[in-house]
């Protein structure tokens, strides 16, 4: 058996994942016993922090795992919350988007592989699933297009890939003053090009396009590091990442074959507020400040720019400002077209793993997702959250919704 069947799964199976913390394992064995036995749990994703912050308690939970023949991957940090300033005066909701983080490809990397390396030797996985491993969140629009001002590395880098900030920072001027003439119906029109067309077209200059190219190759060359480091230890590498919409700009670009740097690839579907409403109301309110539409088209226009385009959503700031999870149609609507746009990429056994949520959404809502999971090919699924998966409520104190017992 290779690392990669080991690392997920038997082959040509159905398979269930659930993301959780390993003290919520270690303490509570008969709920975990419970996922598998009642939820039908094939593997644990352990969040195992950005270095050995729960070797105490990972152990158990391995052996846990180990005693009920299931599978473990690792959940371990790469660029997240690294050495730059955390962002400033951006609304309270915008939580991951105020996140610092390091630069993919710089020194950082060395310290990344280091951490790896240690922590599949000590615990022994099927699996390491690498998160955050992209560019700033696509909600801070500033960090997205003027990165690394203060980073010296990072300018020379851009620089000699033939992208000088004061280029991107002149394209980045054309396109809001060109914003200035659309109106609502033009706004319109133009964002169904996506998010980089529309700003290349606007700009007349191709910066962005470049950019774009530039994050990806930069991210793909870490992560083949990252992989060969792991795989060298006999465990199967993956990681996490945005929807398909989202990753573009971030350097996960599915089309051009971020899935390719990975054994497995599981899309980050289970965030209705950090992972879409936060970057719907930061881009809104972006297209909302330069053009000539109101609120409510300046959002779905923010849409179009992602592919969305008609999905229902919240029409105004203030009520994706204040919105958690959101109702049951806006979470289908949107789910729903994600799977979809994922799927084309689901082409080897067991290559994307979508995560849903498993608490907090509606189970009706929940149960047509997977059966048009199941539909659209995928052969795995992970959830966030497991109150879905066993019909009641985990245990307390013990946190089995994963985030619960991360902050």
């Amino acid at each position: 058996m290779n690392s990669l069947e080991r690392g997920i799964g038997k082959m040509g199976e159905w398979k269930l994942g659930i993301y959780c913390h390993p003290d919520a394992v270690a303490a509570t064995p008969d709920y975990a016993k419970r996922l598998v036995e009642v939820g039908g749990v094939d593997y644990f994703v352990l969040r195992s922090g950005y270095g050995l912050d729960f070797a105490g308690t990972m152990e158990k939970a391995v052996q846990i795992a180990r005693d009920l023949k299931i599978n473990v991957s690792l959940l371990v940090g790469s660029w997240w919350g690294g050495t730059e300033k955390a962002v400033e005066n951006l609304p309270s909701k915008s939580w991951e988007s105020k996140n610092p983080m390091d630069m993919p490809g710089s020194s950082v990397d060395a310290q990344i592989i280091d951490k790896y390396v240690t922590m599949c030797k000590q615990f022994k996985p099927d699996s390491l699933c690498s998160t955050h491993a992209r560019y700033r969140h696509p909600a801070y629009i500033d960090g997205l297009f003027d990165e690394g001002s203060g980073d010296q590395e990072y300018l020379a880098r851009m620089e000699a890939a033939g992208i000088p900030r004061r280029e991107m920072l002149a394209a980045r001027a054309s396109w809001e003053k060109a914003m200035g003439a659309l109106d609502k119906a033009a706004l319109l029109k133009a964002t169904e090009k996506g998010l980089i067309e529309f700003l290349c077209e606007l700009s007349q200059s191709d910066a962005v396009k470049r950019l774009a190219a530039f994050r990806r190759r930069t991210v793909y060359d870490s992560m083949a590091t990252f992989r060969k480091a792991v795989m060298d230890c006999g465990v199967s590498f993956g990681a996490n990442a945005y929807a398909t919409w989202g990753a573009e700009i971030c350097g996960q670009d599915y089309e051009k074959g971020y899935v390719d740097t990975c054994d497995f690839v599981q899309p980050l579907l289970c965030y209705m507020e950090w992972h879409r409403y936060e970057i719907f109301a930061a881009w809104g309110r972006y297209l909302h400040q330069f053009s000539k539409a109101g609120e409510p088209a300046a959002i779905e226009a923010a849409l179009r720019l992602f592919g969305l385009g008609g999905a229902v959503c919240p029409s105004s700031f203030h009520e994706l400002d204040t919105c958690r999870e959101g109702d049951k149609e806006t979470v289908y609507s949107i789910v729903s077209k994600e799977l979809q746009m994922c799927a084309p990429y689901a082409s080897k056994p067991y290559k994307l793993q979508p995560i849903l949520r498993g608490v907090q959404w509606d189970r009706t809502v929940t149960d047509r997702l997977v059966e048009e999971a199941k539909g659209l090919g995928f052969d795995s699924l992970v959830f966030m959250g497991c109150d879905y998966l066993t019909k009641s409520k985990a245990p307390s104190p013990a946190s089995w919704l994963f985030y619960e017992g991360w902050f």
